[in-house]
């Protein structure tokens, strides 16, 4: 009886820590405050679909949203380029995003419940992130252009 227990009990754990690992969710966008039309982008990727959205400003205008299935070598490469510890150790604004109708760009990552975003000036990352922010903004603007 024991050993049943014991072996129960062993199976329970196994299915609770296969269970923990967090899902992440890899967020890039772009604004551009004075601008009339599509202004706002938002590109998240997850793990099984990607999410390409685009809106108005001001916020009751038409939302436009195009949702496909991630490749999971596509989200492989894109999540290996982050290192958690150094993108939280980020500030969490560079430069003045926005001022003077110059745009906004920022990157957002989550891991279960916690939220990290890093917004910057349109085109001008802070180095750590211009590589992701680069290869983000490029799958961005394939999704743009499908629409």
């Amino acid at each position: 009886m024991k050993r049943l227990f014991k072996t129960l009990l062993f199976f329970i754990l196994l299915a609770v820590l296969s269970g923990c690992k967090s899902e992440m969710v890899i967020s890039h966008g772009s604004s551009f405050g004075h601008c009339r039309g599509f202004c706002n982008k938002e590109l998240k990727l997850m793990e099984k679909k990607t999410r390409f959205s685009t809106w108005e400003n001001g916020g009751a205008g038409v939302k436009n949203v195009l949702e496909v299935t991630t490749l999971g070598s596509d989200f492989d490469k894109i999540s290996s380029q982050i290192d958690e510890e150094s993108f939280k150790n980020l500030k969490s604004t560079y430069g003045c995003p926005d001022c003077a109708d110059g745009g906004a760009e920022w990157i957002e990552i989550k891991i279960g419940s916690n939220t990290k975003r890093v917004t910057f000036e349109y085109g001008n990352p802070p180095e750590e992130l211009k590589p992701l922010n680069d290869h983000l903004r490029s799958i961005q603007q394939q999704y743009d252009k499908s629409k």
